[in-house]
């Protein structure tokens, strides 16, 4: 995570009181899975805990794949700030801390030998930009997540129908417990750019279960008249390109707590 490089001029205006995030995507090899979760646990999360009591990030957390082709990303870290001028220092300013805690471990030497292939697992990384944030009233947190991602023409025309349709009826029910969900919120890619990736939004649903992701806990899901399904599927119109769930296995609390499953 050393090493990131950002595109710091986008192509329409955004608010400067929103969240941004950068998600790695990693490939482990099933032999090293053991040994990367042991970097990310005694060192990553540490310097991560460090940057976010210091302002630098307001959120990290590492996620394994369930499920899904073995050719594709099998984790990924997330790291997000609060105020789009910490994208243009992040690097710089978490490497530091990184680099920091290799030194204040007391055996640096041997900890670079245990980051020897770190790096290598990521195969690529994107910024991202997300408007909104919804959670449920008194949640106590997620354990999988469902990443929804789509290619949008017109991102801005996306998230914009995200939030006007999708958003006040997910929160609704959520609130009033006919949906077993605990997060929801939209976000558009900022960088890369250009059309060679297949998808350029994304969407992600937090559940505290699989039975809550997959069958809403066993209760029938709410009507859904209230949503104008044309407008989304018009702001994507080949649909959704793939969904994908999560398991959080690392993170930082609101308070900046360091949490293991």
């Amino acid at each position: 995570m050393k090493k990131i490089i950002f595109v710091s001029t986008f192509l329409f205006c955004i608010s400067v009181s929103a969240q941004y995030f950068m998600y790695g995507f990693n490939s482990v090899p099933e032999n090293e899975i053991e040994h990367y979760v042991q970097n990310e646990k005694e060192l990553f999360s540490k310097a991560a805990q460090k940057a976010f009591n210091k302002g630098v990030i307001s959120g990290w957390s590492i996620m394994k794949r369930v499920q899904g082709a073995k050719s594709e990303p099998n984790f990924y870290w997330y790291l997000a700030v609060d105020d789009i001028k910490k994208l243009d220092n992040l690097g710089k300013d978490f490497g530091k801390i990184i680099d920091e805690t290799i030194q204040a471990s007391g055996v640096p030497s041997l900890v670079n030998r245990a980051l020897k292939n770190h790096s290598s697992y990521t195969m690529w990384v994107g910024t991202y930009y997300r408007p909104e944030v919804i959670i449920r009233k008194n949640s106590d947190g997620f354990i999988y997540f469902k990443h929804n991602v789509a290619m949008s023409p017109n991102q801005n025309k996306w998230f914009d129908t995200q939030l006007k349709e999708w958003g006040p009826f997910i929160k609704k029910n959520m609130n009033n417990g006919k949906v077993k969900q605990e997060i929801w919120a939209p976000a558009i890619r900022l960088t890369p750019l250009g059309n060679g990736y297949n998808w350029n939004v994304i969407s992600v649903d937090g559940f505290n279960s699989l039975e809550d992701l997959y069958t809403n806990g066993g209760m029938d899901y709410p009507d859904m008249s209230s949503v104008d399904d044309k407008a989304l599927q018009d702001s994507m119109p080949n649909g959704w390109h793939k969904q994908i769930i999560w398991e959080r296995i690392m993170w930082l609390d609101d308070d900046g707590n360091i949490k293991t499953r």
